[in-house]
């Protein structure tokens, strides 16, 4: 079957539109008219479907020109006609009288014609939505939208003869400055007229109006402004008062930003008040007279210094200021405590021999001395808790401000030569009394703070010196209030230094420990003793020297004193009994750190006696003088040599403790002569006539008061610690020589005082020399080749 009238090429071509003939320039006249209507707030009556037909149609007949062009020139000439009706008037006005009044006027009429024009755009824009996707896409151009904008920008702020951005830049910059001097302005007149400059762009797309025009000329008025402010309140203000006026004025541009202003301002506006205020005359306002920094930390004044810092942070180099001032002052104060300390260096010499110089100050107690050095101590932790308090509620825990005040405190205590003797004798004094009816929290915070000085040491092999020997002497004499807090103390200095640091100090806490149970073990053994015996048995690698300072021939002297009759047995049972449970060990004993409770009958009195032990050995010498009047054994009178006789007591240790009986407070001996000092030929009886209100009394033994040093005790110190450094730096230089075999003494010093530094600082020349003993002794070999050049010999 065929079809007899099918097309040629088998293709159906769809129906031709016939669309009917509309005039371009008619259909444009509509969209005029429109637009007018709309300006003139009647947008809605008319047909939004219409007006896009309109401008479809235009483009699709290929007159998109037509209408983004004929759009153009329809907003140029109503933008002029406002401007010649609304504007001009006001622009004059301000020109001829620039008054607060006529300004806001001026602003308000171009921020109302801003308004009107952006809404207008708006809905044209929806008119004109596919001249905007076809023909302005096509051809390039700005959108619809932009180029209203920019017809606003050319016809209202940049025309040619009125420029009246000029005169709305010196307007908005006028009511800034009366803002500032106090007075009110309309901010939501202002917000509008510079949210229409930011969104403008100037006419080459790159920034905007207002970045281009009125942002420069306000911070250029802003740092005049701020300039003219800092002089005149440099001449009347206080530091104080100067930073609390500089941070008012921050926070009321800042206010000023965030209500009216381009947020971008902010920053570069925040930029020049700091930089006219503060960074200009960041020494100034420190260094005011009677008004400046110091004053501001003297008085504590935290508030003020939280406002001062706050200001001077953002400013490198007015913190760096600021850092130096604080530092300086830290030192300063520091170097006031130490001059606290000047009678104490004064009549240090005084212990020595010789006759005191006519008009020199009456030389110090001995209690006197350790006084003013436990309050330098004192008065250090209460000038660093001072500070301390600044760090937290003024400085916000500032990494670089903590350090500041770090390096000065780090400075004044090591400036100190005595330092680590003072902060021991400190610790000494906290807990043999310092720390009773103190909470826990007190203790705990008071041993921090103490912790904290001992980091700032730098000689830390000293501190542990004297605080071993501060300890030995409380564990032994049992002085110490809390073994909670001796322990805690212990294990914050190991956390700071290291188990090696604390070793020894551990060992001595384990021997008291082991000495306990070693006192209830012999009490069992023999339970008839007749009194109460405790042995502290001590490992001497533990523990420092216990016997005061004396000669080597005294203190062999007093290794081979012999107990009095009654307690030599005694000595011999501990001693047997302490071989049976340690064999192969050698008992020592050391008479010079013990104490006993002895009652002693003066008259028809008894009283209770705590004393030492060699006090103990003197009394018992007079054992039989207390008894009843008739008493043929109470005439017993020794002197001064056959009391060393009986005892064997050097007789350097002798008269200290002689002094103690007989020429102290209580007088347990009487003396003939009677004079402070003890001589051999003097005599001394039991004092039958003793009488005291207290029935438990104890005698000041010397050795067990701890308090500073004399020259002659502190040169002997020194040399021990010398000792101790010198095998110190001979044990990391051996240690490094193993690891590396080889090495340049450069490198080698370098090395040493980084093992070495958190212990002591050695000297390169300590280190030289303990090379040079190494050398001697073959552990290290000069390369022949180099001599600064040293091999390890295994």
């Amino acid at each position: 079957m065929a079809f007899a009238n099918k097309r040629p090429g088998g293709r159906i071509l769809p129906v031709r539109r016939l669309t009917p003939q509309v005039d371009p320039q008619k259909q444009f006249e509509k969209l005029e008219a429109a637009i007018g209507e709309i300006y003139r707030h009647n947008a809605s009556q008319l047909s939004y479907e219409e007006l896009y037909r309109i401008g479809y149609g235009l483009v699709l007949s290929k007159n998109g020109s037509l209408a983004y062009d004929g759009v153009k020139g329809v907003l140029e000439s109503h933008l002029a006609d406002c401007v010649h009706q609304t504007i001009l008037a006001r622009m004059e006005a301000v020109r001829s009288n620039p008054t607060l009044a006529n300004n806001e006027a001026l602003l308000a009429s171009v921020r109302m014609l801003w308004s009107e024009h952006v809404t207008a755009m708006l809905v044209i824009k929806d008119v004109l939505m596919y001249v905007d996707k076809v023909y302005v896409k096509n051809a390039h151009l700005p959108s619809v939208y932009e180029m209203g904008m920019g017809v606003f920008r050319d016809q209202v702020l940049l025309a040619s003869r009125k420029r009246l951005s000029t005169d709305v830049a010196k307007a908005v910059l006028a009511q800034v400055a009366a803002e500032r001097r106090g007075e009110h302005v309309d901010r939501t007149v202002l917000r509008g007229v510079v949210n229409m400059l930011v969104e403008l762009q100037d006419t080459d797309h790159l920034r905007t109006v207002y970045e281009e025009g009125l942002e420069p000329q306000l911070l250029m008025e802003s740092r005049a402004y701020f300039s003219s402010m800092a002089k005149a309140r440099l001449a009347d203000h206080g530091a104080a008062a100067y930073t609390q006026a500089a941070q008012n004025d921050l926070d009321a541009e800042m206010d000023r930003v965030r209500a009216y202003l381009a947020p971008s301002t902010g920053t570069a506006l925040q930029s020049v008040l700091l930089d006219e205020l503060i960074d200009k005359h960041a020494d100034s306002i420190l260094r005011i007279p009677e008004a400046g920094l110091v004053q501001l930390l003297d008085r504590r004044d935290a508030a003020a210094l939280k406002v001062l810092y706050g200001l001077y942070l953002p400013l490198p180099a007015a913190l760096s200021t600021l850092q130096s001032s604080i530092h300086g002052h830290v030192l300063e104060l520091g170097e006031r405590l130490a001059a606290s300390l000047a009678p104490l260096a004064a009549t240090a010499n005084a212990d020595g021999k010789g006759e005191k110089p006519a008009g020199q100050p009456q030389a110090l107690t001995l209690a006197a001395k350790t006084a003013m050095a436990l309050r330098w101590v004192q008065d250090l932790l209460e000038l660093y808790d001072v500070y301390d308090e600044f760090l937290h509620t003024s400085f916000n825990e500032n990494p670089s401000m903590r350090q500041t005040i770090h390096d000065a405190f780090i400075k004044v205590i090591n400036a100190n030569s005595r330092a680590a003797e003072l902060l021991s004798l400190f610790i000494d004094d906290n807990l043999k009394s310092g720390l009773r009816r103190k909470s826990e929290q007190e203790i705990d915070h008071v041993l921090e703070r103490t912790v904290l000085m001992f980091r700032f040491l730098q000689n830390k092999d000293a501190f542990e010196h004297y605080y071993k020997l501060h300890l030995a002497k409380r564990l032994l004499l049992g002085r110490t209030l809390s073994d909670d807090a001796e322990q805690s103390l212990v294990s914050k200095l190991k956390v700071e230094c290291g188990s090696q640091f604390t070793l020894k100090l551990e060992g001595m806490f384990k021997d008291m420990q082991l000495s306990a149970d070693l006192a209830r073990g012999f009490k069992d053994v023999d339970p008839l003793l007749g009194f109460d015996m405790s042995a502290s048995v001590l490992t001497p690698t533990y523990w420092p020297p216990l016997a005061p300072q004396v000669s080597e021939e005294v203190q062999k002297e007093m290794h081979s004193i012999e107990p009095p009759a009654p307690l030599r047995g005694v000595v011999e049972s501990f001693t047997k009994y302490y071989l049976q449970q340690r064999s192969g060990r050698r008992l020592t004993w050391q008479y010079s750190m013990g104490s006993a409770d002895i009652k002693l009958q003066f008259g028809n009195r008894t009283y209770e006696l705590n004393v030492s032990t060699y006090q103990m050995f003197i009394l018992m010498l007079f054992a039989d003088s207390g008894g009843s009047d008739d008493s043929d054994s109470s005439e017993v009178s020794l002197t001064t040599t056959e009391i060393q006789q009986h005892t064997g007591i050097p007789n350097e240790v002798l008269v200290r403790q002689l002094q103690s009986l007989a020429c102290a407070k209580y007088r347990i001996l009487t003396k003939a002569p009677m004079s402070r000092d003890v001589r051999p030929t003097d005599r001394f009886t039991f004092n039958t006539g003793f009488k005291s209100a207290q029935y438990r009394i104890r005698i000041p033994a010397v050795a067990a008061k701890s308090s500073v040093e004399t020259e002659k005790e502190k040169s002997a110190s020194m040399a021990t610690i010398g000792m101790e450094r010198q095998y110190l730096a001979e044990a990391a230089i051996v240690r490094i020589m193993k690891a590396r075999k080889q090495m340049l003494h450069e490198q080698l010093v370098t090395e040493v005082i980084n093992q070495l530094s958190a212990r002591f600082l050695p000297t390169p020349k300590m280190i030289k020399d303990a090379v040079g003993r190494l050398i001697d002794r073959d552990y290290l070999q000069r390369s022949p080749d180099d001599p600064r050049l040293y091999n390890y010999l295994a």
